[in-house]
């Protein structure tokens, strides 16, 4: 009896492909340059399975002609650039990869608060350039204790930013589409958007994207900030009106961004962002470790593994269409 197929757009763990191609027949596109959609689709057509990748849009259109999909997974928490709905149209489950890099994201996260507080890359770059007695005084560092830190989205890893944050003496802020429960567990309060703004010292949105928070930070978001606010995004970089943000920079509506996400993404070397002066921008790195990417890819493997064989996904965002035990 042959294997089932997995179709691979592009390239992901080799260890994680080792134990998927244990129980699967893998077909991989292995070029550096995207995978073609015509191609994906004709490749589609025999497969069982599909290991997404997020330069991918995953629709009805892509899977018109696929009726052997059992299962869709991708290695990341957001999902973006599936339309989840079309997949469970066709009864299609999809996994994803959530809890996996919830410390990973957070710990990134807070290091952009504390290093764009602190200013270190500029520092930094005084040294480096042999300028450490020349350096401007105006490029001092803040302090974050007795700050306020507001942040948008308190999930899992909302939870676990704002953990760090107390230790630093920080007071923890935050907005979801209503308060959290179990809040006072976690020594945060919650408030609506605008008193949020007005009251961080720090904004920090980690929510995902949605049709809801596409350019949710935008002139008027930020007008509404402190003048001397940091804002830090590691959710997706749509959530932010990136023209609103240079505009906010150059203008002195906020003070500084520290972004792991941007709109456009990759960003040109001469966006109009990165000559502000104002912003620590670095390349989606949030979850770029090597456990969690590991962790991620098992997990993704395993979630193909147990659609193809019509079992319940681990981790399942559409629960309706999910495999159930036998």
């Amino acid at each position: 009896m042959s294997k089932p197929v997995v179709v691979v757009p592009g390239l992901v763990r080799k260890d994680a492909l080792a134990y998927l191609g244990e129980h699967v027949t893998i077909k991989q596109w292995t070029e550096k340059t995207k995978m073609p959609r015509e191609i994906l689709k004709e490749w589609l057509k025999e497969a069982d399975a599909l290991w997404s990748i997020n330069n991918v849009t995953v629709d009805a259109d892509l899977i018109a002609d696929a009726p052997n999909l059992k299962v869709i997974a991708q290695a990341s928490v957001g999902y973006d650039n599936v339309v989840i709905d079309d997949l469970t149209a066709r009864q299609i489950p999809y996994g994803n990869t959530p809890d996996v890099l919830t410390e990973s994201v957070a710990e990134l996260a807070f290091t952009l608060v504390a290093a764009a507080s602190r200013r270190v890359m500029e520092n930094a770059d005084f040294v480096k350039s042999g300028q450490w007695e020349q350096r401007p005084s105006n490029i001092k560092g803040k302090d974050l204790s007795r700050c306020t830190l507001g942040i948008i989205g308190l999930g899992n890893i909302g939870v676990s930013i704002s953990r760090r944050a107390r230790a630093f003496g920080m007071t923890v802020i935050y907005n979801n589409r209503k308060p959290r429960p179990d809040d006072k567990l976690y020594m945060v309060e919650y408030r609506d958007r605008d008193a949020l703004y007005a009251e961080s010292d720090v904004v920090l949105v980690v929510t995902p994207l949605t049709p809801e928070t596409y350019h949710m930070i935008d002139k008027e978001a930020f007008k509404k900030m402190k003048k001397d606010a940091l804002f830090v995004n590691v959710g997706r970089g749509k959530i932010v009106d990136t023209e609103a943000l240079v505009w906010a920079l150059n203008e002195g509506e906020i003070d500084y961004a520290a972004l792991d996400v941007t709109d456009p993404e990759p960003l040109p070397a001469d966006h109009p962002l990165l000559k502000t002066g104002k912003a620590l921008v670095v390349p989606h790195i949030a979850s770029f470790t090597d456990r969690t990417r590991r962790d991620m890819a098992m997990l993704t493997a395993d979630n193909i593994i147990l659609g193809v064989q019509g079992k319940p996904l681990k981790t399942c965002v559409n629960k309706e269409v999910n495999y159930k035990e036998d």
